[in-house]
């Protein structure tokens, strides 16, 4: 009778090792998977942070391109007064299009110089985009 009690002491002792080990084992992976979650977060919040920067440099890319097209058609036409300029994703190389809204006004100072402003949003009918103006005077 004695062998059959002393195995008793000895599978509540493994037993409550068992628990013990366990127990640190599941809470080594709660933290594991704190550290991934965070990890992950942070990965995505820098590929949007990227992305956003991305498009304000495309922006203004744009904006320039669209103040020296105004410049052009101004040297090409002496009439003409602005437009609202479509470019499309196959024009940009991406895959989101761009509009850019040229307006050319007289100078209140000065009738002969000529301010033309333009304003460009990048990327059109997507969840974020991007505005940027600019005005130059020739």
């Amino acid at each position: 009778m004695q062998s059959s009690s002393n195995p008793q002491p000895a599978n509540r002792q493994t037993a409550a090792r068992r628990g013990a080990v366990l127990v640190i084992v599941m809470v080594c992976l709660l933290l594991i998977s704190l550290l991934m979650a965070s990890l992950l977060k942070s990965a995505l919040l820098q590929r949007r942070q990227m992305i956003k920067e991305q498009f304000r440099v495309q922006a203004e890319w744009i904006l320039e391109s669209a103040l020296e097209r105004a410049a052009q058609q101004r040297l090409d036409d002496p009439d003409y007064q602005g437009e609202v300029w479509q470019i499309s994703p196959v024009d940009l190389g991406t895959r989101y299009a761009a509009s850019a809204e040229i307006t050319l006004k007289p100078e209140v100072k000065d009738d002969r110089l000529i301010s033309i402003q333009a304003r460009v949003h990048y990327p059109e009918n997507a969840p974020f985009s991007v505005t940027r103006t600019k005005k130059i005077i020739l």
